[in-house]
Formats: structure tokens, sequence, C-alpha cells
């Protein structure tokens, strides 16, 4: 990566939402408050977080990703023509039925069903990249989520074939759109594009599949196609200069159990080499933590792309020490260059964005010992 920047204390770009960001979105979403006061708040909120990361050392910049209801909002109704949100998937999260969210619905993921012809209504970064070009205190990212995220469910049999005949019509469409805007971030001015693809877990592992055979797919034919739509979007980016990076973690319960590290499940090694092989990004933010799995899920891994070790923990407000997380990535060294890796949290600090499990002050502190060990290592 000659011409591409590294940050040895990297991120994921989503961080700990002030509650009175919460309450004004909730605000806005109930008529309570109008879309310019709802903006000049997350300005405030952004310029603060902002604040927040400099102060803690990192030297690479998100805006926390404050004008979105949560990081997967942009699967909607909201940007998309030809879509509509239909309301709570229970097949896909079962533990939904009978909990009360009257407050927090709109962090539900959208479902969202293709009714028409697919069609971008508006930008989904373009106002947050104008923000960080005018505020960010030295380079930012940006984010936006993997076309894996669309889920099957927005293909409806008898609704969505009038317009698309097959899923792989709508998800080709559905790429194309996200390749469309992630070429319109670096035409921007976003020098690090990051797709966020926790959904690659039901891919690679294997405890994580069922859902996808249970609905009669084949992994053997979706991780190719996977790839093909992420290395789609990956291409658009390609620019001088301009890092690209993918986001690979197990995720967590929207509204559902949580706990110091949500779900469960372990890569399979196998898999996790072929995926990151194959797709065309510089930098892949990886988890790396008790519930992926021993260290031999890093010995297929690229020797020619920068892995960032998602070691400290967004879910445990326990502040990690320097020398721990050094120890991990001694251990990782074993298997992958020490230059070839970078450190950073195990997923965005937001979480669903309802409940965080930390503090602004812990997010803060444990982006100060990211920073300190980062020094430590790569001096």
């Amino acid at each position: 990566m000659p011409d591409k920047a590294i940050y040895r204390a990297d991120h994921c770009g989503s961080l700990v939402r002030p509650q009175h960001l919460r309450t004004a979105r909730l605000d806005f979403r109930r008529g309570r408050m109008s879309a310019q006061q709802l903006s000049d708040i997350e300005d405030e909120c952004i310029l603060a977080a902002l604040k927040l990361q400099q102060d803690a050392g990192l030297t690479i910049f998100s805006d926390g990703e404050f004008r979105r209801d949560f990081w997967l909002s942009a699967v909607s109704d909201e940007f998309f023509e030809g879509m509509e949100n239909t309301g709570i998937d229970y097949a896909r999260f079962p533990f939904l039925k009978g909990k009360t969210i009257e407050d927090a619905d709109y962090y539900v993921p959208p479902n969202p069903v293709a009714k028409g012809k697919l069609a971008l209504k508006k930008r989904i970064t373009g106002k947050e990249i104008a923000f960080l070009k005018a505020h960010a205190p030295g380079a930012f990212k940006s984010t936006i989520p993997s076309p894996v995220t669309l889920w099957r469910s927005a293909f409806q049999p008898g609704v969505t074939d009038r317009v698309y005949p097959t899923w792989d019509d709508l998800f080709n469409d559905y790429v194309g759109l996200i390749a469309q805007e992630v070429s319109a971030m670096v035409d921007d001015g976003a020098a690090y594009v990051q797709l966020d693809a926790p959904h690659y877990t039901r891919l690679v592992i294997p405890n994580r599949q069922k859902s996808l055979t249970d609905a009669g797919i084949d992994i053997k034919e979706e991780l190719p196609r996977a790839i093909a739509a992420e290395n789609r979007c990956l291409a658009a980016a390609k620019r001088s200069g301009v890092t690209t990076a993918v986001h690979i973690c197990l995720g967590t319960f929207i509204l559902g159990p949580q706990g110091p590290l949500g779900g469960a499940g372990e890569y399979d090694a196998a898999l996790v080499g072929h995926l990151i092989n194959s797709l065309d990004a510089d930098v892949f933010l990886i988890e790396y933590s008790e519930r992926t799995g021993g260290l031999d899920v890093l010995r297929d891994l690229p020797r020619n792309k920068i892995i960032s070790l998602g070691i400290v923990n967004t879910r445990d407000p326990r502040v990690e020490t320097p020398d721990e997380i050094k120890r991990r990535v001694d251990a990782a060294a074993k298997y992958i260059p020490m230059d070839n890796l970078s450190i950073c949290p195990n997923c965005g600090f937001s979480g669903a964005a309802v409940e965080t499990w930390v503090t602004e002050d812990i997010e803060k502190r444990k982006f100060a010992v990211l920073v300190e060990t980062a020094d430590r290592i790569w001096n």
C-alpha cells in the first residue's frame, strides 16, 4: 500500500451516541422536532465526537455515524425508490416477539421489500462527508453498509418478481446502486472508504450457516456471489491514495439479549482465509476475540493486506491494558507479519444504537489505550 495511509490504531467508525442525540432523534421521528433542529444537534454532537477522538490520540476520524438512526438504516425506503419498509421481520429477529419497543422501533432493521425498480432517492453519505471535510482535524473515514446486508426477504414472490424475475436480478441492481454511492464518496473527498459487512458471519461461521441452508441457500454459491458484489463496490473506490476497508465482526443483537460479547460462534479458518484473499480491499477490520475461536483462524490470511485485529471490546466497560493487547498482537504476529497488522475495537461502539455498553468516557479511555499500544508496537 505505498500510496495509502496505514492507521495502526484504527476504529470501525461507529461511536457512542450521546443521550441527547438519541432523544432528539426520537423527537424528530415522533414529529416533535424539525429536521433542521435535529441537524443542528447532530452537528454539535459530531464536533464533540471529533474532539474526543483527537484528544484520545487517534489520527483517523469519523462522525460516529451520528446522522443515521443506526449503522444499517441506509438499507431502507428512506434512501431507495422501489423499496417499502414492511415492519419487523420476526423470522429474522424472533426475540423481538412480545418485546415492548415503542420508543426504539426505528432501531430495528427496516426489512424493506422491493416493490418497484430500485433507484437512489438521495445520497447516503453526502452530507456526512461534506461536514467531515469542513471540520475533521485530520484524515477521516466514511462507512456504508456492504451490499451483502440486503436480506433475502427483500425479494417477495408475487410482488418483487413483477419487476425483478429473480433474487439475483434484484441483488445485482442493488449492488450497482451501492457501487454508485461508493464512487460518489470518493468524488466527494473520502480517502478511506469502509464497507460494513458483519453479515459475512452467516457464511464463514458454521453454526450461523444454518439460517441460510434452512432457507434453501447453497453456501458454495452464496459466498462467491457475495464476494463478487463486494468487489464491485470496492472497485468503485479504487483511486490513487484511497484506502478501502471491509469490517467483519460477529455483530450484536438488535434490541435483544446483550452481554460482554453479544452472540457466539467461531470463524472457519479456511473460509475466512478464502474470503479475505478474494476481497479486493486494503484493510480488514476483523473481530479477534474469545468468541471467534483460536489463533489458527489466522493461518490462511493473506500477507499482502492489512489485518486490523478487533481486540478492544466495545461491549465491556473494563478498559484493556496495553500489555494484554500487545500479548494478543504478538500471538497473531506468529501467523501474520507485524507490518501487516494494526489494531481496532471489535465492533462499532454504538452497537444497535439504543443501549450502549460503555460511556463516552470509557470509549475515550479505550481509544487512548489503543493509541498507546499501537505506538509501543509500531513506534
